[in-house]
Parts: structure tokens; sequence; C-alpha cells
């Protein structure tokens, strides 16, 4: 006998509740203290810092708005998700300006009232607040009385900077500043990271109870963007909803085949709450139960996972972290018999990281999916095996090591593609003797694997942020409850 959808809810089988966010978001974003940060990070004494928010406009050809979304690293320095707006930091005074545009009475009928720079200072934790038509003269008084002084800004981003200033502006330190600030993340966006992951959590709770009465990845993608909008989330990502075949597939995002007769189903969706993102993936059988292929493989990455969290603490490089995550492919795919030849041989090709785990362990998470400094993280300065898919990226070895205040993600994944292998086979056909492929063709269908859990990297070790189930005892007891 079947349960009702609201018996299957999730808070009743699980322990998994969403906290109370109402004190957080009626404290304010730390936005002056991420100033001070970008300004250490800068190593300045005086100098201008600007920053322009995203535009109003509409779609071209159109007098339908663009979707907003606001300038993460406006955002940063000021908490403001409005457009048109700008801000200035003053490093020698200690002042952060937010500058906006002065509303039109008419806007009011429209989209209600505007914020003015008196409401401002009630809500944001800024200095001053102001209307945008007097900043060019804020700026050239200021380049006046400060001649030694440089404004700075990211890109080319200079309106409405008057042409003037133009030689006063430096493009070359304010972004690495920035990044190197974003990357440790405070308390108050540890709690928004953590939030972002629990909507996360009840969607993908959600869908491993129903997957049973769904037809179609459509499904799975519209449910998880329900569930997430009722807990106050926004996509931060375009959902991956995979099954069969397609869970091969790394950024497969049609979500329009048909479930029936299909093994697993990957579920690579996150849910955005305050500007901030969760990256969670979730591997689970569609009929209730793995089948003994699916199960293997699933055991094989849980323990690519397990092994990395092993390491997780300041100090270490997130490669070699990566290295042991590949070791522990290798060993499993050798003890179920896929792969054949020795791990020296093994390593001495390039077919786990071309075929069987064709992607990087993970990535920061913060006000973007992929956050900033993810190239310092993957360095190839790490000693350990190479990748060509990482040559590209060498910076210094700073940002490689954990550090305290890191949010990433750790996704190790297998993945059986057809057409990937016979394509890596044609220019590698020696490679043929190190893979059983007798064996091999029994776990194309099994089609792929990913569990990602988001991390926090603690002074001493880890947090783990995102609590969705992933133990294939709870997974099979979840995706069964339908059938009780």
């Amino acid at each position: 006998m079947r349960t009702t959808a609201s018996q299957r809810d999730i808070s009743v089988h699980l322990d998994i509740k969403l906290e109370d966010t109402s004190k957080l978001l009626a404290s304010k974003y730390p936005a002056k203290s991420h100033a001070r940060r970008t300004a250490a990070a800068l190593g300045l004494k005086t100098g201008l810092i600007y920053l322009a928010g995203e535009i109003s406009r509409d779609n071209e050809d159109s007098d339908m708005p663009a979707v907003f979304r606001q300038k993460r690293y406006f955002y940063y320095l000021t908490g403001y998700d409005l457009p048109d707006a700008h801000v200035t930091y003053d490093i020698e005074g200690d002042t952060l300006t937010l500058w906006i545009l002065r509303p039109d009475p008419k806007e009011k009928l429209w989209s209600g009232p505007s914020p003015t720079p008196k409401t401002l200072l009630q809500t944001h934790d800024i200095d001053t607040a102001l209307y945008t038509s007097s900043l060019p003269t804020t700026l050239q008084s200021y380049t006046l009385s400060h001649p030694a002084s440089k404004i700075h800004i990211i890109h080319d981003q200079y309106p409405p900077i008057p042409p003037s200033l133009h030689n006063r502006c430096t493009n070359s330190l304010l972004k690495r500043a920035l990044d190197v600030s974003r990357v440790l993340k405070d308390p108050h966006e540890i709690q928004l990271i953590r939030h972002a992951n629990q909507i996360s959590t009840h969607a993908h709770l959600k869908i491993m109870a129903l997957v049973d009465t769904m037809t179609t990845e459509r499904e799975i993608e519209a449910e998880f963007i329900s569930e997430t909008i009722k807990r106050g989330g926004k996509l931060a990502y375009d959902t991956i909803a995979c099954s069969g075949r397609n869970c091969s597939i790394l950024h497969y995002v049609r979500n329009d085949q048909p479930l029936a007769n299909k093994q697993l189903l990957l579920l690579d969706a996150g849910a955005e709450y305050s500007l901030y993102a969760s990256d969670v993936t979730r591997t689970f059988p569609i009929s209730g139960t793995f089948t003994p292929e699916a199960k293997e493989i699933y055991t094989l990455v849980h323990t690519m996972q397990s092994t990395v969290f092993s390491l997780l603490r300041p100090g270490i490089k997130w490669r070699d972290c990566h290295s042991a995550a590949v070791d522990a492919a290798i060993t499993g795919l050798q003890r179920i018999g896929i792969l054949t030849g020795s791990k020296a041989d093994i390593l001495n090709s390039q077919i786990i990281g071309r075929v069987f785990f064709p992607h990087g362990l993970g990535h920061h998470v913060g006000l973007e999916t992929h956050d900033v400094l993810y190239y310092d993280l993957i360095s190839k300065k790490s000693n350990v095996m190479s990748m060509d898919q990482f040559d590209a990226f060498t910076r210094d070895e700073v940002y490689n090591h954990l550090k305290p205040g890191m949010t990433l993600t750790v996704e190790p994944g297998i993945y059986f593609n057809q057409p990937l292998y016979e394509d890596y086979l044609s220019t590698n056909p020696a490679e043929k003797t190190l893979v059983n492929e007798s064996l091999l063709a029994k776990f194309w269908d099994v089609g792929g694997v990913r569990i990602e859990d988001v991390v926090l990297i603690t002074p001493d070790g880890y947090e783990n942020l995102t609590p969705a189930p992933k133990e294939i005892v709870d997974i099979e007891r979840i995706t069964r409850l339908s059938k009780y």
C-alpha cells in the first residue's frame, strides 16, 4: 500500500530541519569587514576602491527586463542586491560609501518603494549612502586631495568615473585582493552556505522519496526547483538530472529523457540562499535498489570521498587530495576487475583522468558555485601525478593549500561513457590491454556515479555542510518509502 505524499515528507523520516535564519538575515551583511579585508590584501595604506553593481536593462529588442543577477564582487563589499548602484571604499579614511540612483517617483507604482540613503544606513553595514549624481565630483575631489593615490577597479569598469581620471585608475591589484579576501569565509557567510545546503538536502530527499512516481528527468528538475523556491532559495546553477547512460555526461542539462528501464539517477542540483551557493550531487537507484554493478561503483566512489575526507585539514595540498582519490579509484577498479594492468602502468597512462574520472576533485563555493581562486587550488606545483587538463592553470602555491575558512566541494566520480572510451582508445590503442572489456560492457548501463558535498575547512579538520544522506542503506530506505 502506498503512502500519501504528505506521509512521505522528508521531515517525518529524517531529522534534517532547516535552521531559523530570521536572526541571521536581520543582522547586517558584514560588508565593512569585507572592505577592510580587501584593503589588507591590497597591502596599501591609501587609495580608493571602486566597484559598479549590475545595471538594470531590458532584453534585446524587448521592453521586458532581463533577469537581474548582482555582480558578486560588488555584493561582497555592500550586501546590496538592487541594480544601478556603485561602491567606494577610502582605504586611509576607512569609509565605505554606497551610491544609488535617485528613485523615480513613478516606480512606487510599478515596483514599490525604493531604498533611500537614510534607510540604507539602517539596513546595510556601510558608513554613508549617497546618490550617484554626486559620484563623479566626489571622485574628482578625492584625486585632488590624494595626488599620489590610485583608484582601484577591476576589468575596465570606468563609468561613471570621468574620462579625465582614467589615468588614475588601475585594474592590476584589486581583483586578486578581492579573491584572496573572498576565499576565506566569515561566520555570516558560512551560515548562508550551510542554509543553502540544507535547502538542497530537502529537495534531494524529496526526490529520492518520490522517484518511483516520476517518469522523466524533466519531472526531477521541476521538483527540485519547486522544493528550493518553497524554502526561500533560488537555483545556484542549472540542474543536472540525468538517468542511465546520461549519468556519464558531466554537464548534462537536457533533462528530457524517460526514467523507464534505467538503473540510476544522478542529480547534481544546488540551491542558492541570499546569493550564497551550495553544490550537491547524489546518485541513487530509480527502482529503489542498487543493481550489483551500480552498488559496486557507488561503493567505490563513496570510498574515494571517504579517503579524501580523512586528509582534510589546514596545510594539505588540494592536488594531493585529488591524487588520493585517483589512487582509490584505480585500486577499486582493479578490485572489480575492470582495470587489469599494474598500478604503475595505469598511472603512466591517462585512462583514469581522461575516461573514468575525467574532472577535478572539487572547487571553492561561495558567492559563486565555482568560487574564486579555483585555479590556484588546482595548481600543478604539488609533486603529484601530472594531469594535462590542469597544466594550464599554474599559479603560486599559497592557495593550493587548505586553510581554515575555505568552503569547497569534494566530488569524486566514476563514469562509463562508451563514446568517450572508444575515442580515447582510437588515439591510445595500446592501452586497451589495461581494460577487461567484456566486464566493462556490463557497466555501460550504470552510466556514472558522483557524490558531492560542500565542506568547511576548520582549524583542526573539516565540517561537512551537506547533510543529504549518502549511505547505501539510507538511500535504499528512502527510495523505497513509497513502496510501503
